[in-house]
């Protein structure tokens, strides 16, 4: 009778461990559940140990599959590794606005400058299309002001470049990414001894960005806008 007894109650335990739902993550976790719903976005459950708790909600996306208690198995996606995961979700970015703002010290390098002191104070704001993780285009302009006086041509000047502004990035991770940046376009003088003139522009540099959308950007561009008037620039950014 005793051996009875406890061939049942094993028995009853087997059935009641079998009984429940497993729900296996891609990480490998394991979570023993009675599932309510699978939804294409989402899967609802409750928790085994808890059956009159509320009811959980977890993406989709984040489980691999499902072990049912009457012992069938659905599979909701493939197994990724993280870095496969992290890459395709870069990869999966759809084209969208991208804007920046920067300032910026210029240091003058020409032999023009050097004895003049052409230094500069850079602001830039730039709008584009981010096309992928990779590529960026858009357009900006930017207003650099020259403060010092010049010795016998007066007092310093304002000049306003406009462009179109390329960059290639290389993202070491989804909040991480380095860049070339390159700005082709006309620097118009607007102000002091720059009013009225014009020249060709272009700056060339790379640079880090920091944060998935929004975030931090650093970077040096070698700007050059006309005979005496090259520079190398440090700047430092938000992006939005």
């Amino acid at each position: 009778m005793k051996k009875l007894f406890l061939l049942f109650a094993l028995f009853v335990c087997c059935n009641s461990v079998s009984a429940q739902d497993i729900i296996v993550r891609k990480d490998t976790d394991e979570i023993p559940a009675k599932v309510l719903k699978v939804g294409s976005g989402e899967i609802e459950y409750k928790k085994w140990d808890n059956p009159d708790g509320p009811v959980y909600t977890l993406p989709a996306q984040e489980v691999f599959c499902i072990k049912y208690q009457n012992g069938s198995k659905e599979v909701i996606a493939a197994a990724e590794t993280p870095a496969a995961v992290s890459r395709a979700g870069r990869i999966a970015v759809r084209p969208r606005y991208q804007g920046e703002i920067s300032f910026g010290y210029g240091l003058c390098v020409s032999d023009f400058g050097s004895e003049l002191d052409l230094h500069r104070i850079v602001f830039e704001t730039v709008h584009g299309v981010r096309v992928n993780p990779y590529f960026f285009a858009g357009v900006g302009v930017g207003v650099n002001c020259f403060f010092q006086d010049l010795p016998g041509l007066g007092t310093g000047g304002t000049v306003l470049p406009v462009f179109a502004d390329f960059k290639g990035y290389y993202p070491i991770s989804d909040k991480f990414a380095v860049y070339l940046a390159w700005d082709l376009g006309a620097a118009c003088g607007v102000g002091g001894y720059f009013k009225g003139g014009s020249d060709f522009y272009t700056a060339i540099g790379p640079g880090v960005k920091l944060g998935r959308r929004g975030g931090g950007d650093f970077g040096i561009r070698f700007q050059h806008m006309g005979e005496g008037l090259n520079a190398i620039v440090f700047r430092v950014g938000l992006n939005f």
